[in-house]
């Protein structure tokens, strides 16, 4: 872990995103970047964004977003974190993607306020963007929590082959705390699996991962979303992680991310990982 971003419009959820990283930060040495984007106005066929700090408003703005730095690093959590500043003026979702690309950035950390019916069916937040795009781990976090410090993690998944590579990426964070990791799967009426078989698909996963402080469940509800936020709640989970598909365009419209809906609902920060995409016949996985 050597890269942390953090993107910020400088909320209440924002700082709480940060004040997580830096928890990790502080843990592994990991350098914290701020990423502040800016959309700026067209006012003319001529207007560039690379113009836009010569402009009155960029002049204020950029002003103004300094200020606004300055305030958050100089926070007591980030004592002794080492922070950078990114101020760019363009697209938020295509920046954070862009720069953790450019930065080798090991881990986005980002702050959510969440969002339910027709907001949340039509519009998606940016973090709900990034969690299905990013290539590298994001974890969503929608409450203030000090001393980030999870004891207790729950992995959600199929348990699939595809799910070892996901899960190893997100295990360099997951180390980090040492936490007993609940390995749960849901079963859902639709989702029928013998049990015998969810075990040993539970016992090859561990296998294959080398995973050590580990439980494993089985969950039956009719909703895979509720069965996951029942269990961690019952566990006191301190983070939840799931993989997921990172379905774009029309493919998500119409199959909504689990991993977004997790991230969107659950109380407790979530850990996601975009997995490669596979082949399977209709109703056979999950997340999806």
């Amino acid at each position: 872990m050597k890269r942390i971003l953090v993107p910020t419009d400088f909320s209440k959820h924002a700082y709480w995103a940060a004040e997580v990283a830096a928890s990790i930060a502080a843990r592994t040495g990991a350098r914290v970047f701020l990423l502040h984007a800016v959309d700026m106005p067209y006012y003319g066929a001529n207007d560039r964004f690379d113009e836009a700090p010569d402009t009155a408003e960029g002049l204020f703005m950029l002003k103004r977003a300094k200020q606004e730095f300055e305030k958050l690093i100089n926070q007591p959590f980030f004592k002794d974190v080492d922070v950078a500043e990114i101020l760019q003026w363009e697209g938020v979702y295509e920046t954070i993607t862009e720069k953790a690309k450019e930065f080798e950035i090991d881990l986005i950390v980002m702050g959510s306020q969440g969002a339910s019916g027709v907001k949340e069916f039509f519009i998606g937040s940016n973090t709900e963007k990034i969690i299905r795009t990013a290539h590298c781990p994001v974890l969503t976090v929608k409450e203030k929590t000090e001393n980030f410090e999870p004891k207790d993690v729950v992995f959600a998944s199929n348990f699939y082959g595809e799910a070892v590579g996901s899960f190893q990426a997100m295990m360099d964070i997951i180390s980090i705390f040492k936490p007993t990791v609940h390995l749960l799967k849901v079963i859902t009426p639709a989702n029928f699996e013998a049990s015998d078989y969810t075990m040993q698909l539970m016992n090859d996963f561990v296998e294959k991962t080398g995973l050590e402080n580990y439980t494993l469940n089985v969950y039956n509800e009719m909703i895979v979303e509720k069965g996951i936020h029942e269990f961690s709640e019952k566990v006191k989970a301190g983070m939840v992680a799931i993989e997921t598909h990172g379905r774009t365009g029309l493919s998500h419209f119409f199959r909504q991310s689990l991993a977004e809906d997790v991230a969107n609902h659950s109380k407790s920060p979530v850990l996601s990982q975009k997995m490669e995409e596979v082949k399977a016949k209709e109703g056979a996985i999950f997340p999806s």
